[in-house]
């Protein structure tokens, strides 16, 4: 038996990846190039999912997710003991008066299994349903998490721009264990990597930098981490 990953599962499941990360219904060509692949290539991996009812499309020709995703998602959910065990404690300690998100790292994308606005935690279901797929280097959760990578392999998979943001923040992370971000606006943004940085859990939407509140949602953020991941 060859050793050798199935490349076209690889971009299969990468495929249908970028199509339910999409807000929209994406054009065949649009979603090729967002994964930098032949565009027939990607037109007969999503007919071949159609077919099994993971795509469908609309009267446009464009793709949107089928049927089969809902089966996938519940399936999905109930095998991630991650998912099982952040959840009845996000919703039960999670503070309310900001950004609480829980994302996880993947091809240099943020995936929210929970992302929260305050005073949305009465409504868990728009936690749930998360948010959209960010760039790592936009999201302090992405840092966070690239962190535990070397300068040399993260190197040339972002811009000069993207790079000169992030070295820095990087550099942070590995010497403090955690990462706070002062953005340009204002906004202070914090995380804190989870379950051997497989994931990262971050408070957002904080505008008050005094250094005594920024240690007291330090401590209450790794309080929640701790609380959200105690490995079993």
């Amino acid at each position: 038996m060859s050793s050798q990953p199935n490349q076209s599962l690889i971009d299969g499941i990468r495929c249908l990846q970028y199509l339910v990360s999409s807000d929209k219904a994406v054009g065949c060509r649009e979603l090729a190039r967002q994964m930098g692949m032949n565009s027939t290539r990607v037109n007969r991996l999503l007919m071949t999912m159609a077919s099994i009812g993971l795509t469908t499309q609309d009267e446009h020709r464009r793709y949107l997710p089928g049927p089969g995703i809902h089966a996938l998602a519940a399936q999905a959910i109930r095998g991630s003991s991650l998912f099982a065990q952040a959840l009845p404690q996000l919703e039960r300690h999670a503070p309310r008066d900001i950004v609480v998100a829980l994302g996880v790292l993947w091809e240099d994308q943020v995936i929210y299994i929970w992302h929260s606005e305050p005073g949305e935690r009465i409504n868990a279901s728009q936690a749930l349903a998360g948010f959209r797929m960010l760039p790592a280097w936009q999201s302090v959760i992405g840092v966070s998490l690239l962190a535990a990578e070397s300068d040399e392999a993260l190197r040339p998979r972002f811009s000069e721009e993207q790079w000169l943001q992030i070295a820095p923040l990087l550099a942070r992370k590995r010497a403090e264990g955690y990462l706070i971000w002062h953005r340009d606006d204002g906004e202070i943004s914090m995380a804190q990597p989870i379950d051997h940085n497989r994931a990262a859990l971050a408070f957002a939407k904080i505008w008050q930098d005094d250094e005594a509140h920024l240690a007291q949602r330090l401590q209450q953020l790794q309080s929640l981490a701790q609380t959200v991941f105690t490995p079993r």
